[in-house]
């Protein structure tokens, strides 16, 4: 099965370990075939923004669904989670969803659910997409 992506001029794309960046100067659209982990820009955090325990929690989310060898990372991960959990105790469940997620292998969607976590860190700190975007 192929998928389809729209790409914005400037946006880029990981594709496994390649960055793809639309250097037109238009739109284009790119056929992907084949197992390999996509990720668009706007979902692609840099360890050097990884600064808060779930961001640090997203980070190591996103390292494991482009990892080759995931196990690798999954005792680092459960380490960032407890500090997650112990910076935001009222995260717990949704922590434990995605922790439950990575063991069925998906890791998408565990990324997913990570994102959605950053948003709720972001309220609770008081900060808006600007501010973090700085």
């Amino acid at each position: 099965m192929s998928l389809k992506i729209n790409l914005a001029q400037g946006e880029s794309i990981l594709i496994g370990k390649a960055k793809v960046q639309n250097g037109g100067s238009g739109r284009c659209v790119l056929i992907v075939s084949g197992s390999e982990n996509v990720l668009r820009e706007k979902r692609i955090m840099r360890e050097k923004d990884a600064i808060t325990p779930v961001r640090r929690l997203y980070f190591l989310t996103q390292s494991i669904y482009l990892a080759d060898d995931k196990p690798v990372l999954f005792d680092l991960y459960h380490q960032i989670a407890r500090e997650a959990v112990a910076a935001w105790p009222i995260l717990t469940g949704p922590i434990t969803d995605i922790g439950e997620l990575i063991l069925v292998e998906r890791y998408y969607d565990a990324l997913m659910a990570c994102h959605g976590l950053v948003d709720i860190e972001r309220e609770l700190m008081g900060e808006t997409a600007e501010e973090t975007q700085k």
